[in-house]
């Protein structure tokens, strides 16, 4: 930063900018992969990462629904 630790507003508006730039390529990265259903190399590897954990995350959330399921079954049962 120009003067020292304090950004000013040029530091902040480059930095959001920044920011949106990445999130737009992620977004294009992201729309390839999903609709064409294959991969395309280079820019595939972060999408294909994204697509593993939001897998995980929802196989994981769909064991917690049987889980909780289960319990409450379980409940019932025992009364």
């Amino acid at each position: 930063m120009p003067n020292g630790d304090i950004p000013d507003h040029r530091d902040l508006w480059d930095a959001v900018n920044q920011a949106r730039l990445e999130l737009a390529e992620m977004k294009g990265m992201l729309k390839m992969h999903f609709e064409d259903s294959k991969h395309h190399y280079p820019p595939c590897k972060p999408a294909a990462d994204l697509q593993k954990t939001m897998l995980s995350a929802m196989g994981a959330a769909v064991l917690a629904l049987i889980a909780a399921i289960g319990n409450i079954v379980m409940e019932f049962m025992r009364r």
